[in-house]
């Protein structure tokens, strides 16, 4: 269900995760800690969806052998490693 929220709020305006933070932050009566981790996955998706339209307009030069997805590159560029 949080993702649904997610993609509706990001397909509704052009926000990033820290303006629809932000905003939400402003509400009353809300859990902090579900506005953060909501905002956290926004700025996922983000950089997920940036990675993607770089690579499709060539601006991503990966050499041979190097060939990653967005996903993986969102892992390996900022999730801790365990």
């Amino acid at each position: 269900m949080q993702q649904i929220i997610i993609k509706k709020l990001m397909s509704n305006k052009k926000q990033t995760s820290i303006e629809w933070l932000e905003s939400e932050m402003l509400k009353p009566n809300l859990s902090m800690k579900d506005i953060f981790n909501q905002a956290k996955e926004m700025d996922k998706q983000q950089k997920i969806e940036a990675y993607n339209q770089g690579r499709h307009n060539g601006q991503v030069n990966w050499g041979v052998g190097n060939d990653i997805t967005a996903e993986q590159y969102y892992k390996e560029t900022y999730e801790a490693s365990n």
